[in-house]
């Protein structure tokens, strides 16, 4: 693999991110890899000035911090590496008490790397790249709304249910878990669709191809909300319509050597833990 030889690096602006970047600065200037540019993931002004001159933008944060830092500098077609300083991280995923033994392998090419898909949902009016999930609901606690659903224009079904999530391979672990979805492998190009508290009991959760596009067809006659990646949210009008496609541009993630997906699963999901010890 590449070795890489500079770093822009992204923090979080509401985490306690400084004993952390500190010691990554140490690391990096240790093994003679520049620095490029630091910058707080909320700083927009800022992050709109990187550009493509970077190996590597190394994340300091949670996942939440690493999915802004991708929807915003995906363009840049540079890899991205977490450091976690958050809760679950998935994305995160190098852990910090394995930083300076994992971020000098890592510096001198010993990784893993992996290409990931983006989502583009579009309504009339704009276009948005989304990382984990597009979801529809009502608006309001346990109220139902109606809309149907297309792929390549023919018609999946008409549902009745309290909203609706579309998720990526790597938003499956995500808000498409909690509600019961599918785990999907995260290299996978596909998508995750399931009616939330759906009104009929036959349906399920479906995996597509993200190659075909979708289209939601809103038909409930009060407005909806649309939330992207918890982050954008706008509302949905009767007669309107949002598309789900397969983003142009992708992404790279880079793990640690040793990164086993699975052993991430069993230790952040708790997959296979007993119910009684």
């Amino acid at each position: 693999m590449k070795k890489i030889s500079s770093v822009n690096i992204i923090h979080s602006s509401t985490r306690d991110y400084k004993e952390t970047l500190s010691r990554c600065e140490k690391v990096i200037d240790e093994n003679g890899v520049i620095v490029r540019n630091v910058v707080a993931n909320q700083s927009q002004s800022d992050l709109k000035k990187l550009d493509s001159s970077a190996d590597l933008i190394l994340v300091i944060g949670g996942d939440g911090t690493m999915i802004g830092a991708i929807r915003d500098l995906s363009h840049l077609k540079t890899p991205f590496l977490g450091v976690n300083i958050g809760k679950l991280g998935f994305l995160t995923d190098l852990q910090l008490g394995s930083l300076e033994l994992e971020l000098p392998k890592i510096f001198k090419g010993n990784y893993q790397e992996e290409s990931r898909n983006l989502l583009e949902v579009s309504n009339n009016k704009n276009s948005f790249t989304l990382v984990n999930e597009v979801v529809l609901h009502s608006g309001e606690l346990a109220k139902m709304t109606s809309f149907s659903i297309y792929k390549n224009q023919k018609l999946i079904a008409n549902h009745k249910s309290d909203g609706l999530i579309i998720s990526s391979a790597t938003g499956s672990t995500a808000y498409m878990y909690s509600g019961g979805g599918p785990v999907l492998y995260p290299t996978l190009d596909v998508f995750a669709i399931m009616p939330m508290f759906s009104h009929s009991s036959s349906t399920r959760p479906l995996v597509i191809p993200a190659e075909d596009e979708l289209e939601l067809k809103y038909e409930h006659n009060e407005k909806a909300k649309v939330i992207l990646d918890g982050h954008n949210e706008f509302d949905l009008n009767s007669g309107e319509n949002l598309k789900i496609k397969n983003s142009t541009t992708r992404y790279l993630l880079l793990h640690p050597q040793d990164y086993d997906y699975f052993e991430a699963c069993r230790s952040k999901l708790y997959w296979g833990l007993p119910i009684v010890k």
